[in-house]
């Protein structure tokens, strides 16, 4: 079997990048310009879009995970039920 990352190894590379706070678009217009701006603005909807998707990955994993042992009880109990 492969071994798969932790949730801290999976999140490792997103780290540089803060997500969350106040929302300030506009903040210092004076001193960036528009391309500057909107490409921040990216930056942060890019980083934002890879935490959900790394997220979603971790419970799709977890509903797997919870899904073959479901099964594995159930059979379990198939199994101790037969005379």
């Amino acid at each position: 079997m492969t071994s798969r990352p932790t949730l801290e190894e999976r999140l490792a590379q997103y780290g540089g990048a803060r997500v969350g706070g106040r929302r300030r678009p506009f903040r210092q217009s004076q001193l960036r310009g528009l391309r500057e701006r909107i490409q921040a603005q990216l930056d942060v909807a890019v980083a934002r879009f890879e935490i959900d998707r790394a997220i979603y990955e971790i419970e799709v994993d977890a509903m797997h995970a919870w899904l073959r042992n479901l099964v594995a009880f159930d059979a379990y109990c198939a199994r101790r039920g037969r005379p």
